[in-house]
């Protein structure tokens, strides 16, 4: 019944408080069926149907509050049938208009005001026109009366709030001419730092230098106000990468928030470089889910890992090729939010996919989680997905927009660009794709990933209680250039391309070659090494830690980032001081 009262949506106030009457009536007999039915099962999905079935009665009576408040008259015409179909006459005693005109119109809240002032005067005269023309004249005055009054508080409640979203209107008008960019502005490069590092005075050294990007916005209103010059925006990098017939706009994550998060304000001209890759992109990421049999929609957020507090951890993903970050290919997280985004370029395929997001866990209680996980390596013993339970309000906010977007044509882009300020730099969206540029292939390890991810092998733990095994232990890393060989007693050396970093002789005997760390009791002067090496003073217990498993990974100088740990208790805890020294062959002293 609910459903066919919503199918006939009324256009005059007393028809839309006499159809919220009725949908009020039916949504309470849906929730007391509901608590009937969850009273008799018993169970959690029988819970969930009455907090819908209540969420609709609450929905219904908070649209009867904002009827109430802004035109109360609306509900009296409808339950009391005042006589709105009388002719009435002007002052002069001349035939006016119809009082039916004044009330079949749904006015704007800016028009309020001044349509009830009009209603009242119009109201004034046909009071006293009726009492002395009808039988039952006292009667109609007071229902005249009551809507009289119901008109006054109409138009005292429309000014109030009219007044208050005017202030807001000009709060947030100030604190957006307020914001500062042109402190972020690197003067050499003419791209936004990431930010200002107050305890050091300086700009952080990296910028947003991509076009595809998600700061591309800063950098529109950056311009617009006049912070930053126009040439700015030409100094962000256009680099293409081929998608499907076309070319998109390289990212850095490939995701989908760096690609269509301005869109949720800012328009992508038909035929620019804008919106030829943001349908190039999720059509690429609609593609991407169907080669690994799960949902599309990639971006940054929360997944299947959590810190010693139980905090679900958050990074960026991307689909591989879209993106210049390294081992896009190694996870497969799917946000919901994206889907609401890639709504506002292909409604369609959205609302299919969020039907596959349904049927795959990712709507709850309160809307849509955060991510669903297919990671293997995060996986729970025999399930194939892993649901991330949690909800970001600016995940949230950005679903919402996006949905209202691609139902009303655009209306929040359409606002953005009615400043005068934006008009003036809409110009700099009009920017058609290059014929001759720069394109940035995407490497063939990363597309491969796109069909098959690799799995994230768990490590396997050696242990190792004692320095003292016949023969010596070893431990090697390596990134293909770089690599290390370190021994369970801490010797050890390392290698570049094949040339000796430090100094190394087979030794199985003393096996005193390598790097080491010592340290100094600062009160009784002892030495001693971190590793059993090169001192050879007993500990009273010796443990050595490694990881059993092939990494490549490593940081900006090559260096692998998985050392062994050791550890080594003496019988005390002493002050110490640490010094770092490379032994040719000889034990260390007790040196200061």
């Amino acid at each position: 019944m609910i459903s066919a009262l919503l199918k006939r949506i009324s256009t005059t106030p007393a028809g839309i408080a006499r159809q919220l009457s009725e949908l009020a009536l039916h949504a309470d007999q849906l929730a007391e069926s509901a608590r009937a039915w969850a009273k008799a099962r018993g169970d959690d999905g029988s819970a969930e149907l009455v907090t819908w079935a209540e969420a609709v009665g609450a929905t219904v009576r908070s649209h009867q509050r904002d009827l109430d408040s802004l035109m109360p008259w609306g509900g009296l015409i409808a339950s009391e049938g005042v006589p709105v179909t009388a002719t009435t006459v002007d002052g002069a005693g001349r035939p006016g208009d119809s009082l039916e005109i004044r009330f079949d119109v749904v006015p704007t809240l800016a028009d309020l005001p001044d349509l009830s002032e009009t209603a009242i005067r119009t109201l004034s005269i046909a009071r006293a026109h009726l009492a002395t023309q009808t039988e039952d004249g006292e009667h109609a005055v007071a229902r005249f009366d009551a809507l009289v009054e119901a008109f006054e508080r109409s138009a005292r409640t429309a000014r109030l709030l009219d007044r208050r979203i005017a202030v807001l209107s000009e709060l947030a008008q100030a604190m957006s001419n307020a914001m500062e960019f042109d402190f972020l502005l690197d003067p050499t490069r003419q791209l936004l730092s990431l930010g200002y590092r107050v305890d050091e005075g300086t700009l952080d050294s990296n910028c947003y230098d991509l076009l595809a990007s998600e700061a591309r916005l800063a950098s529109f209103v950056a311009i617009a106000k006049g912070d930053v010059p126009a040439r700015h925006w030409f100094r962000l990098g256009r680099a293409l990468t081929p998608v499907d017939l076309g070319s998109a706009l390289v990212s850095w994550s490939g995701s989908m928030f760096e690609y269509l998060m301005p869109s949720l304000v800012m328009r992508a001209p038909a035929g620019s470089v804008l919106d030829q890759s943001a349908r190039l992109v999720v059509r690429r990421q609609i593609r991407y889910g169907a080669d690994l049999g799960v949902p599309w929609g990639v971006s940054e957020s929360a997944y299947n890992a959590r810190d010693l507090e139980f905090t679900y951890q958050y990074s960026n993903f991307g689909v591989p090729g879209l993106g210049l970050q390294r081992g896009l290919g190694e996870n497969i997280v799917i946000a919901p939010y994206a889907t609401a985004l890639g709504a506002m370029v292909d409604s369609q395929a959205a609302a299919r996919n969020y039907r596959r997001l349904t049927a795959a866990g990712g709507r709850g209680k309160y809307g849509w989680y955060e991510a669903l996980d297919y990671t293997p390596s995060r996986l729970p013993v025999g399930e194939t997905v892993a649901v991330v339970r949690a909800h970001m309000a600016h995940h949230q906010g950005m679903t919402v927009v996006a949905i209202a977007d691609a139902l009303q044509d655009g209306k929040m882009r359409a606002r953005f660009h009615a400043e005068p300020i934006i008009q003036a730099t809409e110009l700099l969206l009009q920017e058609r794709p290059p014929r001759d540029v720069l394109v940035a292939r995407p490497r063939a390890d990363e597309v491969g990933a796109a069909a098959t991810i690799r799995e994230l092998v768990p490590p396997m733990l050696r242990r190792f209680q004692s320095p003292h095994d016949l023969v010596p232990r070893t431990h090697l890393l390596s990134n293909g250039n770089y690599a290390v060989m370190i021994t369970s007693a801490g010797s050890g050396h390392s290698r570049w391309r094949g040339l000796a970093v430090t100094r190394w002789r087979e030794d199985v005997t003393c096996d005193p070659w390598g790097s080491f760390i010592f340290l100094r009791d600062v009160q009784s002067g002892d030495v001693w090494s971190a590793g059993y090496q090169p001192s050879g003073a007993e500990p009273d217990s010796y443990e050595v830690v490694s990881p059993r498993i092939a990494s490549k990974s490593s940081d900006a100088m090559g260096r692998s980032r998985r050392p062994w740990r050791s550890r080594f208790r003496r019988r005390q805890t002493p002050k110490f001081a640490a010094c770092l020294s490379q032994t040719t062959g000889t034990r260390p002293g007790r040196s200061s």
